[in-house]
């Protein structure tokens, strides 16, 4: 007879509910908000940094600032929702500043300020 503390579930099933309402919205925007940065980043990579696009009046410097302030603003909420927790932002910054100053190719553009 197999112990039933030892037998694992066939599936997971989470304890807590999936976010609704105004928490699943910004959550959302966020994703869009990600997608539209790496969209004009790879613009940029694909164009130049001060290309302007036919018909647009900034370049793809300018418009990249302004989606990654899009998305600032909306982590901002996020994290003043809870729904990102900050200490963790900050570790991940401090990680990521020791991976890239490893494992970047031109390291002289790794600030300990930022």
């Amino acid at each position: 007879m197999t112990d039933p503390q030892t037998t694992k579930p066939d599936r997971f099933i989470s304890p807590c509910a999936p976010p609704e309402g105004w928490e699943r919205e910004i959550i959302t925007i966020a994703i869009e908000e990600c997608a539209e940065v790496a969209q004009r980043a790879t613009k940029m990579l694909r164009f130049g940094v001060l290309e302007v696009q036919p018909g647009q009046r900034y370049t793809n410097a300018e418009r990249l600032g302004e989606e990654v302030g899009d998305l600032l603003t909306v982590l901002d909420l996020c994290i003043n929702a809870r729904l990102i927790d900050f200490d963790a932002v900050e570790r991940g910054r401090a990680g990521k500043r020791h991976q890239l100053r490893k494992f970047m190719q031109h390291p002289e553009v790794v600030d300990d300020q930022t």
